[in-house]
């Protein structure tokens, strides 16, 4: 196949043996820089997406995609349950009963906050039963399920005794008093989220109800759809169908500040990465002008047999080009593979160091997430491929405007 004569020239420039050594090494350091800056991109953009991504898994699994609430209370949640599964991308509705307590066991208290559910609907509504690690989903009625952070914390297994004292109290002859029950610890789930983990505890809708002294009322009603790109359709449905006093929220009212962060983070990274894109750019265009000023000679000579000032500009272009293909190839090999291998990595260099890289009680996750996406990835490469041929064309600009007499006149 032959290749255009502009590419041809580029090409045979790219890999010839110069004279002068320095402006190879030179070129060997442009490519590196957009392999780097790439791969970099690649493995930051990766890590975010994929952050973000554990981060709406967790909060919806636990929590479900939208609530209908009333305050202080509702009544009558059966048949608003009932009215919300009518909708069609509504997958099932749970009841719920949300406050805050304290769980007592042998050794030590602490407050945490507890999730009154209906484990049938429960387990339909939120991705709870598949987070269970150990024992089962209060299958046997009045129990208690603990966070697999909590349960070390505390030194709880499957069938210990816990008392949960409430804040509300009752009115006894002695005085005021808090309402405390026994339970038994049925199951421990693991989110994989610490902050889920260390503080959050689920009952049977009962034992919540005499927690708080709920008769027959709840807080609300969880709400889970088909797919998380309906969720603004269908919580403008649920809003016709529950006027006020009714309250319609969806997960991303209940965590605003949590998700804007990671979106600005996401943003900032992405910036700063591609500072090093920049660089090796600004690299190729330094590389590109020595490389014209060593074939001052080639190009008198080439014009002096016709070759047109455009051609001679594409020739360079091209070549710049070249450098930035070929590094972002090699940095999407990298980088790929890199973020596909970056919690062995990690793993490796904490049992080689003895450190910790990702801690989940600060990161909230147990894991490093990775979300890789082949349209970042491409999007990733051409634009460091646009900035590595945009940084060639001043230098390849000014070849094109060379007098072929100025050029051979010491040759």
């Amino acid at each position: 196949m032959n290749l255009p004569f502009e590419l041809f020239v580029g090409f045979r420039y790219l890999k010839a043996k110069r004279k002068h050594r320095f402006i190879s090494f030179i070129t060997l350091i442009s490519l590196a820089g957009v392999a780097l800056g790439v791969m970099a991109l690649i493995v930051v953009l990766a890590v975010m997406s994929g952050f973000e991504r554990e981060m709406k898994e967790k909060v919806i699994g636990v929590y479900s995609e939208l609530t209908i609430e009333v305050r202080p209370a509702m009544r009558g949640y059966g048949d608003v349950i009932r009215n919300a599964e009518q909708l069609p991308d509504v997958v099932a509705a749970a009841p719920y009963i949300l406050g805050q307590v304290i769980i007592r066991g042998a050794r030590q208290a602490r407050g945490v906050v507890v999730k009154g559910i209906d484990p049938v609907r429960e387990g339909r509504a939120t991705a709870l039963r598949k987070y269970i690690a150990r024992g089962n989903l209060l299958e046997s009625g009045s129990g208690i399920i603990v966070g697999e952070e909590l349960a070390k914390d505390m030194g709880f297994d499957v069938g210990d005794e816990v008392k949960i004292v409430s804040p509300v109290e009752v009115q006894t002859p002695a005085g005021p008093v808090p309402i405390v029950l026994d339970r038994v610890v049925a199951g421990i789930f693991d989110s994989g989220m610490y902050e889920y983990d260390s503080s959050l505890v689920y009952v049977d809708l009962d034992t919540a109800q005499k927690l708080f002294r709920f008769d027959g009322v709840v807080h609300g009603v969880s709400v889970k759809i088909k797919d998380l790109d309906v969720t603004r359709g269908v919580e403008r449905e649920l809003k016709k169908a529950f006027p006020h006093p009714y309250l319609i929220k969806s997960w991303m009212e209940k965590n605003p500040n949590l998700f804007a962060a990671v979106r600005m983070e996401k943003k900032v990274m992405f910036f700063i990465v591609a500072l090093i894109v920049l660089v090796a750019a600004l690299n190729i265009a330094s590389t590109m002008i020595m490389v014209v000023m060593e074939k001052t000679k080639d190009i008198g000579i080439l014009k002096a047999i016709g070759v047109r000032p455009r051609s001679i500009m594409s020739i360079f272009t091209m070549e710049g080009a070249l450098i930035g293909v070929t590094g972002a190839l090699i940095g999407v090999a990298v980088g790929y593979l890199f973020a596909d291998s970056i919690n062995p990595i990690a793993d490796f260099i904490g049992w080689l160091t003895g450190f910790q890289l990702f801690k989940s009680d600060i990161y909230y996750l147990d894991r490093i997430p990775v979300e890789l996406s082949w349209l970042r990835i491409a999007l990733t490469a051409a634009i460091a491929i646009a900035l590595s041929t945009a940084a060639a064309l001043y230098p390849a600009w000014q070849a094109s405007r060379l007098d072929p007499v100025e050029a051979l006149r010491y040759e």
